[in-house]
């Protein structure tokens, strides 16, 4: 039962974000939403504003476009390997999108979003753009120190980015959680593929 669970532990990220959606159909997350946004308002002003902006832009299509150019100019192989993942990413958020068709947050937004809310394609845009940046870092020689280092760095910055877009008003707590979780389950599987059919070609 321990081996099963080391071996396949990753869909329990898929099993608790079936669990936030159909929390989220039944309302039953509406008090934690709220009570979060509200904190997020608490130390609101407008540099505070201005930084969240910043934030979220590192995870806006024509910023992840911008930084895989990059990776394909200087590392072609990882670079298509990343196009392929942040594809697929994108084409399973916006189907779960249209099945759960839940609206953006009533409430002032300082900037504009169209679309259905949950789950967030940003939060699952930065798991798996810089969660599989991480893999590539991973699979690299670097001293172990400046691994971890660089992987606290990239996992406080996508959790930055979740939360930017909660106080930026454009999503709900639990569209970050949904998609934090869905995506963390991809990033296993892309984690998983890179390994075992990338590294060492």
């Amino acid at each position: 039962m321990i081996k099963l669970l080391k071996k396949y532990y990753y869909y329990i990220f898929l099993l608790l974000f079936l669990v936030v959606v159909v929390a989220i159909k039944l309302d039953k997350m509406a008090y934690i939403d709220e009570t979060v946004y509200d904190i997020s308002q608490y130390f609101a002003s407008d540099n505070v504003t201005t930084f969240f902006k910043i934030i979220t832009f590192l995870a806006s299509p024509i910023c992840l476009v911008g930084f895989l150019l990059l990776v394909l100019l200087f590392l072609h192989r990882d670079g298509l390997f990343l196009l392929g993942s942040v594809s697929v990413n994108q084409i399973v958020n916006e189907i779960l999108k249209a099945v759960i068709q839940r609206n953006r947050p009533d409430v002032l937004a300082y900037i504009y979003e169209k679309g259905y809310s949950c789950p967030s394609g940003h939060a699952m845009g930065a798991v798996i753009f810089y969660g599989t940046l991480l893999i590539f870092l991973w699979n690299t020689k670097l001293s172990k120190k400046i691994k971890w280092v660089l992987t606290i760095l990239g996992s406080i910055l996508i959790l930055a980015i979740g939360f930017s877009r909660i106080y930026l008003g454009v999503h709900y707590f639990s569209d970050i959680l949904a998609g934090f979780l869905l995506a963390l389950f991809l990033l296993v599987i892309i984690g998983k593929f890179y390994k075992n059919h990338f590294v060492n070609l």
